[in-house]
């Protein structure tokens, strides 16, 4: 934890609850950053334009890193080689190699930029600019702003989730919390009802967040499924950030209106509390008392299996059961102890999808049919996951994402219960023509030609001259293709529409 007034970092031992250490940095610690491997805490200094490293084996400072700009927070890449500073004097984001501890580069972003994120791929950056009231994406590979959100109102916290496909950003004038949707770069939803938010942190299963609420001395958690606050905590003073532990098991909060850090337990229940009849979802069950647990029940029947964790957590499995029932612990010899509320959801099915094909741009609306759907959280192309558009029991539509490479990807259904997949969907390339034989025809048309060319196989339309002509697809390379009539003699373009795109060849048929 960094302590602003005095120049340090204190370190708690989180077993115990106390500070073991403070080690002293240069003027105005601010935001502090942990390597993937614990072994190196990187520390904003404010007010010496510079990055300390510290040693978490000895908790001493090993060295600086200069050339910043009024910093405030940082985060680390998932590999530990790069750390991404928010310079608010500078309006910038710079770049360090940590391996020599240099700056390799500064990406210009908006007017305050105040917080910074990683997705856990590495990608992305997200950066929340509280002057400019927008959120900057960064691309790592080429350390350039590829998408900027508008409309806020004083982001000031920003948080990703595990699976990278959300961002959680607090907006401190706007009362709320935004959920971005990685993939589409656009607010999705938004959580109200929180008075002057600042920090947010989300859990390592990616099931809850933590919110500090400065305007009414408070932390709200948020079941990150439904995006609902489920649970807030009083008796804070002017918290600021929160940092969960490892384990999930607790929150660490700062509170600048006393100078103290509280320690908030994590909420007692099981999550998630939602899976398929067929059983087999792996439920994290939290509460108090845990360590000597004997059995684990759903209803009338045991856990398929069970695993004690610690004295506050228990790792189950649902079992296959038809309705939704209380999750019983027995502790010891004691009578069970009803720890939380499981709900089983009906299987859901996909029947079809439409289109089944498109271009590599993507960009079209895909629908899926089939019952179930209504608790859809994404499709999946490939490893791609998108947000949907619209939601109902019967179908879901989406907007499908670009592609890299041409061919076929299968298309999953994400739920709260499971993950469903039996459809495929084939990004096709652009089409090409190689030749057009014979190349000349009468201009009364009724000539048959030969294209011959690549990814033919789901034209749409052939158009000779700018006039529609009749044709039939004989292969991926090959369509047949009956002239149309020409107003007069001369070449003419002969143009293809699939659904990967619009090719031309200029001139490729000359009317005689």
């Amino acid at each position: 934890m960094t302590n602003f007034g005095s120049s340090s970092v204190s370190i708690i031992d989180t077993s115990t609850r106390t500070v073991i250490a403070t080690v002293g940095v240069t003027s105005g610690p601010w935001g502090v950053a942990i390597s993937p491997d614990g072994l190196r805490a990187y520390v904003a200094c404010f007010g010496t334009d510079s990055v300390a490293v510290i040693d978490t084996t000895t908790n001493r400072v090993t060295g600086s890193i200069p050339g910043l700009n009024k910093p405030l927070n940082l985060a680390v890449s998932p590999d530990g080689s790069r750390l991404y500073v928010a310079s608010q004097g500078g309006n910038r984001v710079d770049v360090i190699n940590t391996a020599t501890g240099t700056v390799i580069a500064s990406v210009p972003v908006g007017t305050g930029p105040r917080n910074v994120a990683i997705t856990p791929n590495g990608r992305e950056v997200y950066v929340a600019e509280e002057g400019a009231n927008a959120v900057d994406v960064i691309d790592t590979a080429t350390h350039t702003v590829i998408a900027t959100l508008t409309g806020f109102l004083f982001p000031r916290g920003v948080a990703a989730s595990p699976d990278g496909q959300r961002v959680y950003v607090t907006e401190y004038g706007g009362n709320k919390l935004d959920v971005i949707d990685t993939a589409t770069h656009t607010v999705v939803e938004t959580v109200t009802g929180l008075p002057i938010p600042w920090g947010v942190a989300v859990s390592h299963d990616g099931l809850l967040a933590y919110v500090a609420r400065d305007g009414d001395d408070s932390v709200s958690v948020i079941d990150l499924i439904s995006n609902e606050i489920v649970n807030t905590v009083s008796g804070f003073h002017a918290p600021s950030w929160p940092a969960v532990t490892p384990d999930d098991l607790e929150v660490y909060v700062v509170n600048n209106g006393n100078e103290t850090v509280r320690v908030l337990p994590a909420p007692t229940g099981a999550f998630p509390n939602v899976g398929p009849m067929s059983g087999g979802t792996a439920v994290d069950i939290v509460g108090e008392g845990l360590g000597n647990t004997t059995a684990v029940r759903f209803g009338c029947q045991s856990a398929a299996s069970f695993r004690v964790l610690s004295d506050r957590e228990i790792l189950a499995v649902s079992p296959r059961l038809p309705t939704d029932v209380p999750i019983d612990a027995t502790i010891g010899q004691n009578t069970p102890l009803t720890v939380g509320r499981f709900y089983y959801l009906p299987e859901s099915v996909l029947t079809k999808i439409s289109p089944t094909s498109g271009p590599l741009s993507g960009g079209g609306t895909l629908t899926v049919t089939g019952r179930g759907l209504i608790t859809t959280l994404s499709v999946r192309f490939g490893t791609v996951a998108v947000t949907p558009s619209s939601v109902l029991d019967d179908r879901v539509t989406v907007t499908v994402p670009p592609a890299e490479m041409a061919g076929p990807v299968p298309v999953t259904v994400v739920t709260r219960s499971n993950t469903y997949g039996r459809s495929t969907f084939t990004y096709v390339g652009p089409p090409g023509i190689t030749s057009v034989t014979p190349s000349t025809g009468t201009t009364a048309g009724g000539d048959p030609v030969l294209i011959v060319g690549t990814e033919l196989a789901t034209t749409q339309a052939v158009t000779i001259g700018g006039v529609a002509a009749a044709f039939g697809i004989i292969s991926n390379t090959r369509i047949a293709v009956v002239t149309p009539p020409a107003a007069a003699p001369g070449p003419a373009n002969v143009t293809l529409t699939t659904t990967g795109g619009t090719t031309t060849a200029l001139g490729a048929f000359v009317y005689v």
